[in-house]
């Protein structure tokens, strides 16, 4: 699993992929849904553990439109979809990777699959992830695991809102590996 997650381009480390790696592998029932898939080194660690577990299927939803980071610097945009696509091909994983090219406000209110693994991974603004949260929170299985990424900068969204979810007593702790925080439903 390892080789695979660090030949594809991403900045996930891959103690943090291991985590996600065994999130998804303990899915066994709805969907795990990542926001934000970039070139998909996060993709392959959710899917292989997808399959090395009980093969649930990853939507990967990724608009790869032109955007730059919260923080600047960072450019993404379609050549990103390219990438993405030979990294799927490289490891199998398209074998469960279902990539839905819209945004979560798009996706979200017609899903009808509970989701079971959240991972948020996309706009790091506070209304960026708050809006992506909330576009995902109703359709959340009642054991379901929401994994952030860039949750320990206190500059980033996800920070503020897990805290604003630890504090409301809807969401508890369960783990954090490097920059990645995960929380569940209390």
């Amino acid at each position: 699993m390892l080789g695979a997650v660090d030949a594809t381009p991403g900045w996930l480390s891959l103690d943090e992929a291991t985590l996600l790696f065994n999130l998804a592998k303990q899915v066994t029932a709805g969907s795990i849904v990542e926001v934000g898939s970039y070139r998909g080194r996060s993709t392959v660690a959710l899917a292989l553990g997808a399959m090395a577990g009980g093969n649930r299927p990853v939507y990967a939803i990724e608009p790869h439109e032109e955007f730059t980071g919260y923080l600047g610097g960072a450019e993404f945009g379609p050549e990103d979809r390219g990438a993405f696509f030979q990294s799927m091909l490289r490891t199998s994983c398209y074998r469960n990777v279902r990539l839905v090219n819209l945004s979560s406000e798009i996706i979200a209110p017609g899903w009808k699959e509970p989701v079971s693994l959240l991972w948020l991974d996309g706009n790091h603004s506070y209304d960026g992830v708050k809006r992506d949260f909330g576009c995902w929170k109703d359709h959340l299985s009642a054991s379901a695991h929401i994994a952030f990424d860039d949750a320990m900068d206190e500059r980033l969204g996800p920070s503020r809102l897990i805290s604003e979810l630890l504090l409301a007593e809807a969401f508890g702790l369960v783990s954090n590996v490097g920059k990645v925080v995960v929380i569940k439903p209390l």
